[in-house]
């Protein structure tokens, strides 16, 4: 896999190759019965490769080199956790794995039954491409690794998750090239975000969903500066397949919009417009059909709105008691460490959750170290960094920050409208708004290039420096040894 970075290859044959080295590790641990093994396999990988990586970097300081070192380590984080972290260890809405249910895992049996679910109760009112997927990946590992009970069966589909978990750090240098940024920092952080671990070793449709997502921010960007066919059926490809995997994926079609808008006038500007029609009408043909299917298909059948979510109801949720002012206009500090994990049954601060829960998600690990609450800190002091990046941004007039400005606004305010529509603690999940944490790292990382040189820049870099440094150790020692 080291190789794999190394390379000069087609980012199509990357991902294939990835996603057969994936299969293969997973297949050799798995007949090995290496399971128990994983963890101290991991420490000494990434150890091995930081020594090297030090030692080459120390005979020459290279960017990329470091980009690349980092980009291994972060694989190697997502896909042991994968294999030392069963199915059904911090799951969401797996339920029963049985076919009888209504939850991810009835999804899979049922599209491995050879049909679509004939219903759109419980997890199944979710469009099917990641049980697809699932389903092929258990057909391929039923026969090889002999398995017979449906709990073997269900932990394949993680591969699908780890996968596209991968896919979506993967993204992060080209995102960094398209905005000139330099990579080690906002890599960094994307690569050693326990939250990413989270949903690559989890059996549902997040993983997926965030790295189509995160394809539509690089491949709008790409699309604003050259509307050529391979740009365009790729952002195309990545609306329709990511509405696909999730319909959420569908609310980047604003920022995305006005972005293309911006273009149309640009193009009308440099007499170009027809070019620039020809594009959107080819968007148009390739992602409405992919992105509607689905839906169109649920409304149809049961009636069920395009703007469906499943309402969990109220029973052991604790937002609807408290007020919006408590809810999304203050931050209770004295709450930050204790507890350090979140409860999904007495939270109520929605900023408070989105801390907690980008290290943490909604669970609580067996630490009894401090290493979770330093850890905690630093990310709090890290949060801050990008807030203020974030500020920052606003006066820029490049077109390519202020859409992912946009972009970010957009997710965010969807994502407080759904908590205002479901005042639930799982409706607060990081999950939701996960590529808004990778816009923010490439602000982050745009303004430290932009003011590490300047009267107090130096300070603020250093600083930066060392608290994603000690982060990156800190998130990868305690998800090696928990």
């Amino acid at each position: 896999m080291v190789h794999l970075l190394f390379k000069k290859q087609n980012n199509l044959i990357r991902f294939f190759t990835l996603s057969l080295s994936i299969l293969l590790v997973y297949v050799g641990v798995h007949l090995l019965h290496l399971e128990s093994s994983v963890q101290g396999m991991m420490l000494f990988l990434i150890i091995s490769v930081a020594l090297m990586g030090g030692y080459n970097l120390c005979q020459k300081f290279d960017q990329d080199m470091l980009a690349r070192y980092i980009l291994f380590i972060g694989f190697v984080m997502r896909i042991g956790y994968m294999l030392y972290t069963p199915c059904t260890v911090r799951p969401h809405d797996l339920k029963a794995l049985s076919i009888d249910s209504n939850g991810n895992a009835a999804y899979i049996l049922t599209i491995l039954n050879g049909h679509l679910p004939i219903s759109n109760e419980g997890q199944f009112y979710h469009p099917p491409l990641y049980y697809v997927l699932s389903g092929m990946v258990i057909s391929v590992l039923k026969p090889l690794l002999s398995l017979t009970n449906e709990t073997d069966l269900i932990d394949c589909a993680k591969l699908v998750s780890c996968t596209f978990s991968c896919a979506t750090l993967y993204c992060v240098p080209s995102l960094c090239a398209e905005l000139k940024i330099n990579k080690p920092i906002p890599l960094s952080l994307v690569a050693f975000l326990p939250n990413f671990y989270l949903m690559g070793g989890r059996v549902n449709n997040d993983a997926l969903a965030v790295f189509f997502m995160t394809l539509v921010l690089l491949f709008s960007i790409r699309w604003s500066k050259n509307q050529s066919l391979k740009n365009t059926l790729i952002l195309a490809l990545s609306f329709g397949l990511g509405m696909m995997s999730k319909l959420s994926v569908g609310v980047f079609a604003i920022p995305t919009g006005l972005l293309m808008l911006y273009v149309v006038v640009k193009s009308i500007k440099k007499h170009n417009l027809l070019k620039t029609l020809q594009s959107l009408c080819l968007f148009a043909v390739v992602s409405i059909p992919l992105g509607l299917a689905y839906p169109l298909r649920n409304w149809i059948l049961f009636n069920q709105p395009f703007h469906y979510v499943l309402d969990v109801g109220s029973a052991g949720f604790a937002s609807q008691h408290y007020s919006l002012a408590q809810r999304f206009f203050s931050f209770p500090i004295t709450k930050l460490f204790h507890p350090v994990y979140n409860n999904v049954s007495t939270d109520y601060n929605i900023w408070m959750y989105l801390l907690k829960g980008g290290l943490f998600g909604e669970f609580q690990f067996n630490s009894v170290s401090v290493v979770p609450a330093i850890l905690l800190f630093i990310y709090a002091l890290i949060s801050f960094f990008m807030i203020v990046s974030l500020i920052s941004s606003l006066k820029e007039k490049e077109e390519r920050i202020l859409y992912l400005v946009l972009a970010a606004g957009v997710l965010m305010v969807s994502y407080i409208v759904f908590n205002i529509k479901y005042p639930y603690g799982c409706t607060m999940d990081f999950r939701y708004i996960a590529p808004v944490f990778v816009i923010n790292t490439l602000l982050f990382g745009s303004f430290i290039d932009k003011n590490k040189d300047k009267k107090y820049g130096t300070a603020f870099y250093r600083l930066s420096i060392g608290s994603i440094f000690i982060f990156s150790l800190l998130s990868i020692y305690m998800f090696c040894v928990i």
